[in-house]
């Protein structure tokens, strides 16, 4: 048996769910990539994985360009083939339909659904080859059900549903897990940028989801969970 560790690579990873995640998946024993916009927030994070004796790359990219998508695609294949992938990376921008303009529609879609869709055909090809690897989207309820005043955003989590599911079907004989996550309003730096007077402190905290998330990503044997809801005991905010 090989000892060299499997690779995840993890978009969104500067902050929230995809800093929980790539510091649990290192720990697991996963050679981590990072991947986002903020090359210092990286650096830091990497930093403290690395004085831990973990393995961590960081690659600063603008997940909406597909340039970036590109060069996040050759930079992680020289790292080695890639066993998970997380589209975490995520925006959202909210209003009346009247509002919402062109370029915002645009980098929600982008971002939200295209670059999962070409970060997944970058990455597929290394996990048909070894035969197995996971494929995780980290949607949103809003994925499920609609929201008023979020026409781009749940538009974006509808395609994103779509997109794995059929994946999954796609992917089954080749052993690869396809696992869709629905979190409920997550304490993150997300919602500084929304108006809003929800008690963040009371929202699921980005390392317990991302608890989960590995467990599910574990998961032994030929079984997998193919679709996790993930909310709070008392229900939503």
């Amino acid at each position: 048996m090989s000892s060299v560790l499997p690779i995840a690579v993890i978009t969104g990873a500067s902050s929230g769910i995809g800093e929980s995640l790539a510091e649990q998946l290192a720990e697991a024993g996963y050679r981590v990539v990072m991947a986002a916009r903020s090359k210092e927030k990286l650096l830091s994070i990497c930093d403290n994985i690395k004085s831990r004796g973990y393995s961590c790359l960081y690659i600063p990219v603008d997940i909406a360009k597909t340039a970036d998508i590109d060069k996040l695609k050759k930079k992680a294949l020289e790292f080695g083939p890639i066993s998970v992938l997380i589209n975490n990376a995520g925006v959202g921008y909210f209003g009346p339909i009247e509002s919402i303009s062109i370029e915002s529609w645009n980098e929600q879609l982008n971002v939200n659904l295209r670059a999962a869709f070409l970060l997944s055909q970058a990455f597929i090809p290394s996990m048909k080859e070894m035969k197995c690897g996971s494929l995780v989207f980290i949607n949103s309820i809003a994925g499920r059900q609609p929201f008023s005043e979020s026409s781009a955003y749940v538009a974006s989590k509808f395609g994103l549903r779509g997109l794995a599911n059929s994946l999954r079907e796609e992917l089954r004989d080749h052993n690869i897990k396809v696992i869709s996550v629905y979190p409920g309003a997550t304490n993150t730096p997300f919602w500084k940028k929304i108006k809003n007077n929800f008690a963040t402190q009371d929202m699921l905290r980005p390392i317990d989801l991302a608890q989960m998330i590995l467990h599910s990503i574990k998961a032994p044997g030929n079984l997998t969970v193919e679709e996790m809801v993930i909310r709070r005991v008392s229900g939503d905010l």
